[in-house]
């Protein structure tokens, strides 16, 4: 009795620990859960979508409806337990759902809104999203957990656990020029790139009209935003990148270890673009110095250590 005891005592602090640090994601996210519906029926509902005209080359228009009948084989409802809140469309690679592939399949089903899940799609990443604002490229479809991969449980500054030859060596960024971001990031360099969320609403936005969506989007589209620049963010004003959605470039050797990307960089004038598009339609004045600022700034670095006169081309920077 004496040694239960014992060992009640000290277990305690464990799981004062453990519930203590227990993240609850998807804070900045008001739709906490999913109503049920049915999923759309490719022979419901192929007379109801925009029908091409194109006589000058049949096989465009049969590519069009193949497109289509693809998609509505991968509309999927969240799983029990996953914690989705909406419909999707699914990449159809593995068993997880990908940002970035998601991001531009809801531009191709924003000319089927109402009748199919689209811009939707990205509300299962805002609900994933972690308490520093970063979001996880890749997650699990049917658990609703990030890839296990992209997870930095080793509480370390930020890695990239694939690394930048792709062998999975755990390889530190390098910050220089700047101080070491604190606390350290709840992913790895390998789940954060490409952020094209923002840019997506805009283009949903300007099909259906819908600012109340842009208004529920906004603060974890910020709060992204955030989390990106005080992660990638190097200390030449650039933004690091790896391996990630370019998984075979011979670009990606040169990037190591905190180099700075033409794209990623690129990116992020555009998310600030964005954002503030969506900060002005909403009149959130407040915000409009970060992203004005750092437009400014951005670009004048990206012109000004990218860009090689001689050959008339924007080039990625070594560390």
């Amino acid at each position: 009795m004496l040694k239960r005891y014992l060992l009640i005592i000290l277990l305690i602090p464990f799981f004062v620990y453990s519930q203590g640090n227990h993240e609850m994601k998807g804070k900045y996210f008001s739709k906490k859960k999913y109503e049920e519906k049915s999923l759309p029926e490719w022979s419901k509902v192929k007379d109801k979508l925009p029908f091409p005209i194109y006589d000058e080359n049949e096989l465009f228009v049969k590519c069009y409806w193949k497109a289509w009948e693809l998609a509505f084989k991968n509309f999927y409802e969240p799983c029990n337990g996953s914690g989705f809140v909406s419909q999707f469309i699914d990449a159809a690679f593995n068993q997880n759902i990908f940002l970035w592939d998601t991001g531009f399949m809801t531009m191709f089903c924003n000319f089927a809104y109402g009748l199919v899940p689209g811009i939707e799609s990205l509300d299962n990443f805002y609900c994933k999203q972690h308490e520093t604002g970063e979001i996880c490229r890749e997650i699990d479809r049917k658990t609703g957990e990030d890839f296990k991969e992209w997870v930095n449980r080793e509480n370390k500054p930020l890695f990239s656990r694939w690394g930048w030859d792709g062998q999975f060596k755990n390889e530190p960024v390098k910050y220089i020029g700047r101080d070491l971001p604190s606390p350290n990031p709840k992913l790895t360099l390998d789940a954060l790139n490409h952020p094209i969320l923002a840019w997506a609403e805009l283009e949903s936005y300007k099909i259906t009209g819908n600012k109340e969506r842009l208004r529920l989007v906004y603060k974890p589209l910020k709060m992204y935003y955030l989390a990106l620049k005080k992660y990638l963010m190097q200390g030449n004003g650039l933004f690091v990148t790896d391996w990630a959605s370019m998984d075979n470039s011979p670009r990606n050797k040169y990037l190591k270890n905190g180099g700075t990307g033409i794209d990623i960089s690129s990116e992020m004038v555009l998310f600030a673009e964005n954002l503030l598009e969506i900060a002005k339609l909403h009149n959130y004045k407040s915000d409009y110095k970060i992203y004005l600022n750092d437009i400014k700034s951005i670009s004048k670095q990206i012109n000004l250590l990218c860009w090689d006169e001689e050959s008339k081309f924007y080039y990625d920077l070594n560390l």
